[in-house]
């Protein structure tokens, strides 16, 4: 009887032992398996009361280099990375970041490997830090200096960075998008430089300023021609290519057509935004233009679209112009030279809608010249339009 006594008691104290085991995930972490361990930092990972997952990502790193190629091995340390609490890592940022990187550069699973960069950008977007992002920034740029092959990882690096990067970051996917590297994914670098454009205006400009042609256009391209980004960054952008292409003009003394449409692209984006600040660049560009229309790289149509956009300015500067170039084609015009209709035209239609009555002068001359009698009907009616 007493011996089933003491049989009955260890088969209780067994079994009470053993279930004590199955449901603390600690003594579970402890004595179990991989498949164990990685249940175990699942168990844990709502309340982090057993800290399983520091103990499993302590784990990881004293094994990674025995095991960094095993499956199962690697599964533990995805859910490591993901189970990690923010309260850690919010407490020692520098020292999370190293045991990430450990395990980022020692397994090169690519589900490991997604896993932290996963994981850093939902703690960067929750704890305010900058390791996270240059520790990504190093990587992408590695990686591209390498011409490492396009994988998973790499598309998700420049993901996050188009999330949570940093000037670094914009500066190094913006030289990547320049190079030949990973040219199949340069649409959604693109879509990454135009998410983090606004905060980096000034590096666009600074690019700007130092700038060919060929890349002021690589630039109105990515952010100018961009209806992802904001009319006031983009105007602003228009104003300083054309600012350089203007000083490209001058120092070269060379015209191109290529020039002359980029310049017009630009000067017409900043009219059309209202963009007052660059008003008086486009007065400026005004005579460049001229040049260019005579030389013939720039059409009728667009020119006089230029001249609508001058007038858009309403300015005095805008008059001054006007009413300067209209005297040209009067005098021209007493040549025998009659410019196109179209030109006569729009000069005429933007002094009259100006209203300034210092063009009465070079109107009334138009109505005597021997223009198309549309032309004259125009310069009576522009005439009738003025303020006294």
């Amino acid at each position: 009887m007493k011996k089933n006594f003491v049989f009955i008691f260890l088969f209780f104290v067994s079994t009470f032992a053993f279930a004590q085991s199955q449901s603390n995930p600690r003594i579970k972490f402890v004595k179990g398996n991989i498949q164990d361990k990685i249940s175990s930092v699942k168990e844990d990972a709502k309340d982090n009361s057993f800290k399983i997952a520091q103990a499993a990502m302590d784990f990881v790193l004293d094994n990674m280099e025995l095991l960094n190629t095993d499956r199962d091995f690697a599964a533990l340390a995805v859910a490591s990375v993901y189970a990690f609490p923010e309260k850690d890592f919010a407490q020692n940022v520098s020292g999370t970041v190293t045991k990430f990187g450990s395990i980022f550069y020692s397994i090169k699973d690519q589900n490991v490997r997604i896993s932290v960069l996963d994981k850093m950008l939902s703690l960067s977007q929750n704890v305010q830090n900058q390791e996270c992002i240059e520790f990504i920034n190093n990587y992408v740029k590695s990686a591209a200096d390498d011409k490492v092959r396009l994988s998973d990882v790499e598309r998700k690096a420049i993901q996050v960075l188009s999330q949570i990067g940093n000037t670094n970051s914009f500066v190094i996917l913006y030289d990547i998008f320049k190079s030949s590297t990973w040219g199949e994914y340069k649409t959604q670098i693109k879509i990454a430089l135009t998410s983090m454009a606004e905060k980096n205006v000034e590096i666009i400009v600074n690019v700007i300023k130092k700038a060919d042609l060929q890349e002021m256009m690589r630039v109105f391209d990515i952010f100018v021609k961009n209806s992802q980004i904001s009319s006031t960054i983009i105007s602003e952008l228009a104003e300083n290519l054309l600012n350089k292409s203007m000083i490209l003009v001058r120092d070269s003394s060379k015209v191109s057509k290529e020039l002359a449409i980029f310049q017009f692209e630009n000067c017409n984006i900043i009219c059309q935004n209202r963009w007052t600040r660059g008003y008086a660049l486009v007065i400026s560009y005004f005579d460049v233009a001229k040049t260019e229309f005579n030389l013939g790289f720039l059409t009728a149509d667009e020119f006089a679209k230029l001249i609508s956009n001058i007038e858009k300015t309403s300015s005095k500067e805008a008059v001054k112009a006007l009413t300067a170039y209209l005297d040209e084609l009067n005098k021209e015009t007493e040549k025998g030279n009659l410019p196109a209709d179209i030109i006569a035209s729009a000069v005429i239609q933007a002094l009259g809608n100006l209203g300034d009555k210092s063009a009465f002068d070079y109107l009334l001359f138009t109505t005597y010249l021997n223009y198309p009698e549309e032309i004259v009907a125009q310069a009576r009616s522009a005439l009738s339009s003025l303020k006294w």
